[in-house]
């Protein structure tokens, strides 16, 4: 049995019944209209942002009615007959405890892949004839492989949940936990989870356990995160070469290189076919100044590398995306290639001075510690012509 310490604060502090849900008052109302109607609408479908509270609206329903709830993630459904396997049954049996059932399908996003086998559409025959409501939750039901499933069940939108609600709810957690957490670190978390309530708990989580120095850190690294989410949002889902997207990228605060790995890792997610096809042209066409700018040090084309990351990549659709989309941070790739910088600038800064000093790489390399102490002085790195990159690169370390 888990250990209740080392449960996630965001699954300790869930809600437990519909009296404990935070912000959402309609979409309250709407699912006990629907329990009380069924089986006219045999399910209902939630959808929102992630951590707006979809899942646990569900079990909340759940403790309301008494039920036993009966999870299930769209995304292990290989195929049809797994669907038909797994949900077909438990549709239509009681509940071994005589309770009654509610059937929760969570992340239904997951199934749209999987038109080719058929798991859609046998989950819009089941909810023809479950026994029991089902709950479904979404990230973004407006897909069209999705028409047919909103027309079958009750659409309920969840919205984001306003950042006061979230700083009650901290302040809440804090006194359960006996921690103390500055009213203003609170409120910044609050505003930044932007209605994700599982996010901010996630964060108060972290950030509780910090000294002051650290958590600044890593505030700072999370709003990195969301100005970049930000961004890509904008290029991905907008359509219009305006001078707003001309502009996408000014407050995303991280180097282009790491930028450059965000755009990549999620070009799969945003685009498909075609589109994708054009987007990957740009994407590399970027990268073909990116080279430039390193070798020949021509760093006026950074505008260019910046307008075909934002612009170029934009343009490849016709019409504006709508709906929330999970960006993902760039994956191992980045730490292997961010290493591989920097192992490239500590080589090419010991080369340097190993040609003024007349000494071999091997040996600059090996006394690099001391190497570090000698470059700090400005005439020394003005003498050996030292890159920005190169410069940066000894300031960090």
């Amino acid at each position: 049995m888990m250990n209740v310490k080392n449960i996630p604060w965001c699954e300790k502090y869930r809600v437990r019944d519909l009296s404990d849900v935070r912000g959402q008052d309609l979409a309250v109302d709407k699912i006990k209209m629907f329990l009380k109607v069924f089986p006219k609408k045999r399910a209902i479908i939630l959808h929102g942002p992630a951590g707006v509270g979809k899942t646990s609206l569900a079990y909340a329903v759940s403790a309301e009615m008494g039920a036993e709830i009966l999870e299930l993630n769209a995304s292990d459904f290989r195929n049809k007959d797994k669907i038909l396997e797994i949900i077909g049954p438990a549709s239509r049996q009681a509940s071994l405890f005589g309770k009654g059932k509610i059937i929760l399908i969570d992340e239904v996003d997951g199934i749209s892949a999987m038109k080719d086998k058929g798991g859609l559409a046998a989950l819009l025959g089941l909810m023809e004839k479950s026994a029991f409501p089902i709950i479904i939750t979404a990230n973004d039901i407006w897909d069209s492989k999705f028409s047919m499933l909103r027309k079958k069940a009750e659409v309920v939108a969840l919205k984001e949940v306003e950042y006061k609600e979230i700083l009650k709810i901290m302040m809440e957690v804090c006194e359960g936990e006996n921690v103390v957490v500055s009213g203003e670190v609170l409120r910044g978390i609050a505003i930044r989870a932007r209605g994700d309530i599982r996010a901010a708990l996630n964060d108060l989580e972290v950030l509780s356990g910090m000294d002051k120095e650290s958590l600044m850190k890593e505030v700072g690294d999370r709003d990195k995160e969301r100005s970049v989410f930000d961004a890509l949002q904008k290029v991905f889902q907008g359509v219009g070469i305006d001078e707003e997207m001309l502009k996408v990228y000014d407050d995303v605060n991280m180097p282009i290189d790491d930028l450059f790995l965000w755009v990549e890792e999620n070009l799969p997610i945003a685009y498909k076919g075609e589109e994708l096809c054009k987007a990957l042209d740009f994407l590399s066409l970027a990268d073909v100044y990116r080279g430039r700018i390193r070798r020949q040090r021509h760093y006026r084309f950074l505008v260019y590398e910046y307008f075909l990351l934002g612009a170029g990549i934009s343009s490849v659709k016709k019409y504006d995306r709508s709906g929330w989309v999970q960006y993902k941070k760039p994956s191992r790739v980045l730490k292997i290639w961010l290493q591989n910088q920097r192992a490239a600038k500590k080589k090419s800064i010991c080369e340097k001075y190993a040609r003024v000093a007349h000494i071999s790489v091997k040996d600059a390399m090996k006394d690099f510690l001391l190497l570090r102490l000698i470059l700090a002085r400005g005439e020394v790195r003005k003498e050996l012509d030292l890159s920005v990159d190169e410069i940066a690169y000894l300031d960090k370390v």
